[in-house]
């Protein structure tokens, strides 16, 4: 059962400078970055991760935001099947009077979660890991095609939103979903989840470009299995593990085709993962730069708060 002590919790928001996180008195270690939001593991709270969304605007948007969470979760699990990782809801008001909400998750062992198994990983066993995740993610997209036009799911499949926990046990490795704090659902061609939410790390001079330009065709490619499948492979070069990018395109082509002609995916081309990589990674490092400068301008020039915890130098191959 995810106990969270939330006296402690509340203590570290209110003293929490997300531009300058480090500054902390209270003990903490960073786990994860999200392009919205951090995953922390605080104090003494060893046994969670603790992934902190940026403020919402109102008590109401980020009601409405944990509604559809809780649906996503709800899907996900009981309805098509998945593994998914058990959370709890923390809502916070910060010293700032700001409407904050975390995301409590057991932590797993760094070792079983996806990007560390594939560093690891052997020849037979990444095939064994894709098969496990491909049974998966393929029940969202036949349930889609069931439900199509009514109701459509969405996922981030990449490698490190899973965890293996059971890779030592001798048993065969079921996979664990993660990272429910994207939930992707849409009725009818209409998003649940309000879109500002993803609009909210933007910078301001930016805002309208990326809500015109780019915010739709980042949210379409989780519903679409063949991008869904390019960009898990893509990853790979991420964690810095391209050497099996060919395989993982051989293995997942002859999974579609076996095991799932009925969804008529595309097959993966390795040339193909590559460009969309490159077009992903220049466009991801000119907005990580923007925002970098919009820290700047906030905090050093304004004198506000930045209320976004952004990464050190992002490592790219």
């Amino acid at each position: 059962m995810l106990r969270v002590n939330r006296k402690l919790l509340q203590a570290f928001e209110d003293q929490l400078n997300p531009a300058d996180p480090f500054s902390s008195t209270i003990p903490f270690r960073i786990l994860g970055y999200g392009e919205i939001s951090t995953v922390f593991q605080i104090g003494d709270m060893d046994d969670l991760a603790l992934k902190r969304m940026p403020p919402f605007a109102s008590r109401e948007q980020r009601t409405q935001y944990r509604r559809v969470l809780e649906e996503y979760h709800e899907i996900l699990a009981y309805r098509i099947g998945i593994r998914v990782a058990d959370y709890l809801c923390e809502e916070l008001t910060n010293k700032d009077g700001e409407h904050i909400l975390y995301i409590a998750q057991k932590r797993f062992p760094e070792d079983s979660v996806g990007n560390r198994r594939l560093q690891q990983c052997s020849d037979e066993e990444l095939t064994l890991l894709l098969h496990q995740l491909l049974e998966n993610i393929i029940k969202i997209w036949e349930k889609n095609a069931q439900d199509e036009p009514g109701e459509q799911i969405g996922l981030d499949a990449q490698i490190s939103n899973w965890a293996f926990p059971d890779w030592q046990t001798g048993k065969t490795p079921k996979p664990i979903y993660l990272d429910t704090s994207t939930p992707l659902i849409r009725r009818r061609g209409r998003e649940l989840l309000n879109t500002q939410v993803f609009l909210k790390s933007v910078p301001s001079f930016l805002v309208w470009i990326v809500k015109l330009a780019f915010l739709q065709q980042v949210l379409d490619r989780y519903y679409d299995l063949h991008l869904v499948l390019t960009d898990f492979v893509a990853n790979f070069y991420k964690e810095g593990q391209p050497q099996w990018i060919p395989q993982a395109i051989r293995t997942i082509n002859r999974f579609l085709s076996l095991r799932a002609p009925h969804l008529s995916v595309a097959p993966l081309n390795e040339k193909k993962v590559r460009k969309y990589y490159k077009e992903d990674a220049f466009i991801w490092i000119i907005f990580f730069n923007f925002r970098r400068l919009d820290r700047f301008l906030k905090t050093r020039l304004l004198r506000r708060k930045y209320n976004f915890i952004l990464p050190g130098k992002i490592k790219r191959f």
